[in-house]
């Protein structure tokens, strides 16, 4: 039963999962390499699955397995038809087996298992439950009572809501080692009482002998909010090219706007642009900017803990990262340069252009070995944007501290300088704009 479960329904199920990221390579096998039984208020079985393709690295997925008979059965494959993965009958018993992570029992139950800080073993391992600091204030018995729900908005991970108090974060792509996420809010909010960032209140982790830790996941505290920034800077955005639209009669032609918006570079624009601009908006990026401020000063306030404190960039590293940013560069040069026949006609003279211009910025990047960098490197976000920020209604919150999914573990905790993550909230709000544009201009 096992074979035919690994060989026939695991790969196929797996395929349909949003937070399976490799959908189009050719996956070789599926193997169970680790099984934990938690029961109790539900009988569960918590599998590792190491995911084979036929080039490159294998993957270790996390799947929580259920068995429904009957009504309940019913009621999962009408509300939840993707967290059923196989249909099974034994003896006169039918049911399905199905993502635990949709029955309510088995939420409320691993929450108490971690409150309760557990301990239990699976086939070579065992899973290990901690919490925070923070977790003091929740009682035992009253999370038992709290009502659970699971988050849709996930894309690698899945996250439950209990009540309006705790969030858990169930990773389901896992790496050997430490997760730069529950290491950054267990920092920032316990070593450094960060106010802006949800307080870490608990983790679960696999341990093996002989092997690197593999966390599962990170229980932290809820946080009120109206949503991410990116909806509440599209919404903005929608708000304002709505306003140019009902004033266009207005706007005989489009002023030269000053390319770096600074606070004077805002006065030089025209009265009417900035009419259309100022708002609470403004204020609110204003104060976007400070938070993301205090994260990267709090990131950089520790002296004794290796894994945090600054480091000043050597020349070998200043070196290393020009030879990154070249490899990089060639390799995407590359790309675009075998892809020029398959893009749209009224794309491939822009490639060109840009093809051409592959010495020039190459060039460029030069700069970085002519001049030693004063600066200090730091631990920081490592995926910094719009989506990454809640927005309260008068203030802002940092969250997913993972960095990039597409890196290693190893790769995501290296300290680097805090512009990388300016940059990309920068390129965050370019997006944005785009996306908002795309509402109001036809698509050629």
């Amino acid at each position: 039963t096992k074979e035919i479960f690994e060989r026939e329904i695991l790969p196929s199920y797996i395929k349909t999962c949003k937070y399976f990221g490799a959908k189009f390579h050719d996956m070789r096998e599926v193997k169970i390499i680790e099984n934990v039984r938690i029961e109790g208020g539900c009988d569960t079985q918590i599998l590792l699955l190491e995911v084979k393709y036929a080039v490159g690295l294998s993957d270790i997925h996390l799947l929580p397995l259920s068995f429904a008979p009957g009504d309940k059965a019913e009621s999962i494959v009408i509300e939840n038809p993707y967290a059923v993965i196989a249909h099974l009958r034994h003896g006169n018993v039918e049911g399905i087996i199905y993502d635990s992570i949709n029955d309510e029992e088995f939420r409320k139950h691993f929450l108490l298992i971690l409150a309760k800080k557990h301990s239990i073993r699976g086939t070579y391992g065992e899973l290990i439950t901690y919490t925070g600091k923070d977790f003091k204030k929740y009682k035992p018995q009253e999370l038992g009572m709290v009502k659970s729900q699971v988050l849709k908005a996930e894309q690698n991970n899945s996250s439950i809501l209990y009540g309006k108090e705790l969030i858990f974060k169930l990773y389901r792509r896992l790496d050997e080692g430490i997760n730069p996420e529950p290491e950054i809010c267990k920092f920032l909010t316990e070593t450094l009482s960060f106010s802006h960032t949800p307080p870490f209140a608990g983790a679960v982790e696999y341990r093996r002998h002989g092997y690197e830790p593999i966390t599962l996941g990170m229980l932290h505290a809820f946080i009120p909010n109206e949503g991410d920034a990116w909806t509440y800077t599209l919404d903005w955005l929608g708000r304002y090219f709505g306003r140019i639209l009902s004033r266009k009669n207005e706007i005989q032609e489009t002023p030269t706007v000053p390319s770096f918006l600074s606070e004077s570079a805002f006065q030089e624009i025209p009265g009417l642009f900035q009419e259309l601009i100022s708002g609470v908006y403004l204020e609110m990026i204003s104060l976007l900017g400070k938070r993301t401020a205090e994260l990267h000063l709090a990131m950089s306030s520790e002296t004794e803990d290796m894994s945090f404190a600054p480091e000043p960039f050597s020349v070998s590293y200043q070196r290393s990262l020009y030879q990154s940013m070249q490899s990089l560069t060639k390799r995407v040069f590359l790309l675009l340069s075998k892809n020029v026949k398959n893009l749209p006609d009224n794309l491939k003279g822009l490639a060109g252009e840009i093809l051409h211009r592959e010495k020039e910025i190459m060039d460029r990047f030069r700069g970085i070995l002519r001049k030693r960098i004063s600066a200090m490197k730091i631990r920081i976000h490592g995926d910094y944007h719009l989506g990454q920020v809640l927005y309260t209604g008068n203030d802002f919150f940092i969250i997913d501290f993972e960095g990039e999914l597409a890196r290693t573990l190893s790769d995501r905790r290296l300290k680097r300088s805090p512009l990388r993550d300016i940059a990309s909230m920068i390129r965050s709000f370019r997006y944005a704009t785009h996306a908002a544009l795309s509402k109001y201009t036809p698509i050629k």
